[in-house]
């Protein structure tokens, strides 16, 4: 078994996955899945899906063409 981890965020009294979110923060990582981040806290893919998400919860139907996520993903391709 692997030895626990001593850092600045073992002592708080929260959550293992809040734990695991801050320290991925700090190292400037996805805090979903742990890869490095492009802009912000989360990777790009995962940029994208909180995007869609966040369209579809609130019904929109256009698109702000000239937001982060889609000149990032422009950048990228």
């Amino acid at each position: 078994m692997s030895k626990p981890i001593k850092d600045e965020f073992t002592k708080l009294k929260i959550s293992r996955q809040r734990r695991y979110q801050l320290r991925m923060r700090r190292d400037k990582r996805c805090i979903i899945c742990g890869t490095p981040i492009t802009r912000g806290l989360m990777c790009l893919e995962h940029m994208i899906q909180a995007r869609e998400r966040q369209r579809k919860r609130l019904g929109l139907k256009r698109r702000h063409r000239n937001a982060r996520t889609y000149r990032l993903q422009r950048k990228e391709a």
